[in-house]
């Protein structure tokens, strides 16, 4: 691996600072003066050739590790990813820790996840309904010892859209749990939110196994309902 070093930067003049080292660093993966592996300058290094403040630097990293462009190692630097990045828009980035934002989002998961539902009810196999059962049982165990994680509740999500069959749609549940995961992280929730989660997912899987997609849908909606309710609370 090559540190590249601060030459290939030019300086930032606008207003939206992280915004523009963001797009910097991207254009020059891009154009290949990043390659994957390859580190970047530390922190004060790139300030400097930035002209901006090492918090702007900051900032920005941390847009960049959360849209995978780059790996953020401790101890070692910033890297390159050598795997795709996210094809999450950089700009909804500042929105995470708006409660708007995660309405908006909920509202974007309510019109995916209503198909979801409806096609899992009509193509889930037996054994794929058992697995779920198997994680569900899991998930309670979890809760029982205190792990109240988001993404806990968010898995069983990403299966039932993987239950559909439909590549395109488990994609696109997973990367609308990757922005709840991370909004939901800097905003909070109650207590009472994982338990009341299980509980709604075991009722959407009861429908599902039973073939019942209109069932299945109206619980969705209690239960996004609810998540709605625990935002604006």
């Amino acid at each position: 691996m090559t540190t590249q070093g601060a030459s290939l930067f030019q300086p930032v003049r606008r207003s939206r600072v992280s915004t523009d080292i963001v797009r910097q660093i991207q254009d020059l993966i891009a154009a290949e003066h990043l390659q994957p592996g390859d580190r970047l300058p530390g922190e004060r290094e790139l300030a400097d050739a930035l002209s901006v403040s090492r918090q702007s630097v900051r900032e920005a990293l941390r847009v960049l590790d959360y849209l995978g462009v780059v790996v953020v190692r401790p101890g070692e630097g910033t890297f390159v990813a050598t795997t795709p990045p996210s094809p999450v828009d950089a700009s909804l980035y500042s929105l995470l820790s708006e409660r708007s934002f995660l309405l908006d989002l909920l509202e974007a998961r309510r019109i995916l996840e209503e198909g979801i539902v409806h096609l899992a009810a009509r193509r889930a196999t037996r054994d794929d309904l058992d697995t779920l059962e198997t994680a569900l049982a899991a998930r309670e165990t979890a809760l029982a010892a205190g792990k109240h994680d988001v993404a806990g509740d968010l898995t069983f999500h990403t299966q039932l859209a993987e239950l559909t069959g439909n590549p395109v749609l488990a994609s696109a549940m997973r990367h609308f749990g990757e922005m709840w995961l991370r909004s939901r992280e800097k905003t909070g929730r109650r207590p009472t939110s994982p338990h009341k989660a299980l509980q709604f997912h075991r009722q959407i899987l009861q429908a599902v196994r039973r073939r019942q997609p209109v069932a299945a849908r109206r619980v969705l909606r209690r239960h996004l309902d609810d998540m709605r309710a625990d935002i604006e609370g």
